[in-house]
């Protein structure tokens, strides 16, 4: 194809070869370029048949490129799947996709762009943490709450007290809702009654997680005045890409 060799030679000089250009241009490109030099030969000295032969293999081996790139990028997908889909039912530790920590049983899985997705569907939960923080002995109760659009307060709350077994303890809260507005952590003191005093604000409604590592003595001095309408069974659903999943544990 001598007007396309002619077309990058000046590209010899960075030491880059008329193998390396066509490897860099889609199949539709080399057809052009091909179509533009045939419109544009020499009548009196036309392109000789062994040259056309020539461009016509490096046509196939553009296109054959491409067809095996497709062709693995296929297998990878089935190979995907096929490793989401065997981890149905295992219960995972993972970092979800809008990067929250999560551990939970895996429930179904997806498809999206191209990547398979695992879902994992979450109760809230407010349990004692293994890190260590600033909470004295006792027990502690917890409501998560948050108001809609319209004004009107939602929450979440512990069922049974949280209860410490020693000072210098913290409390994990995790699978929080999604909300459109920000969520305001309150507990009560060490004694498990009284009011409910705010521990901090989540400012993005999409945080789920949260670890409660202050004192009774760092508490704000704001109080819930307010009784919200607790949400029942509260879940959150999580999507968790293969490359995000950490410890794996056989199906139940």
């Amino acid at each position: 194809m001598s007007q396309v060799t002619n077309t990058f030679a000046p590209t010899q000089n960075k030491n880059i070869s008329n193998a390396d250009v066509l490897n860099d241009i889609d199949m539709g490109d080399f057809l052009n370029l091909m179509l533009a030099e045939l419109q544009n030969q020499d009548p009196l000295n036309p392109l000789e048949n062994d040259k056309l032969i020539a461009q016509i293999s490096q046509i196939r081996e553009v296109g054959a490129t491409e067809k095996l790139t497709s062709t693995l990028d296929a297998v990878l997908l089935g190979q995907n799947i096929t490793s989401a889909t065997n981890l149905i039912g295992a219960d995972i530790d993972a970092i979800s996709d809008d990067n929250e920590r999560v551990s939970g049983v895996v429930d179904r899985i997806t498809v999206s762009n191209g990547t398979p997705k695992l879902h994992l569907q979450k109760d809230s939960g407010i349990t004692v943490s293994d890190q260590a923080g600033d909470l004295e002995k006792g027990k502690y109760r917890y409501r998560i709450v948050w108001s809609d659009n319209n004004g009107n307060l939602f929450g979440v709350e512990t069922e049974q007290p949280v209860e410490l077994d020693a000072n210098g303890k913290s409390v994990q809260i995790s699978s929080l809702p999604v909300t459109d507005k920000p969520k305001q952590i309150y507990r009560t003191k060490a004694g498990g009654e009284g009011p409910y005093y705010l521990v901090d604000t989540l400012t993005k409604g999409t945080t789920g997680s949260y670890l409660d590592k202050k004192s009774d003595a760092d508490l704000s001095g704001t109080t819930l005045t307010k009784t919200p309408q607790i949400v029942s069974d509260p879940s959150r659903s999580f999507e968790v890409s293969l490359n995000n999943v950490g410890e794996i544990r056989p199906p139940r």
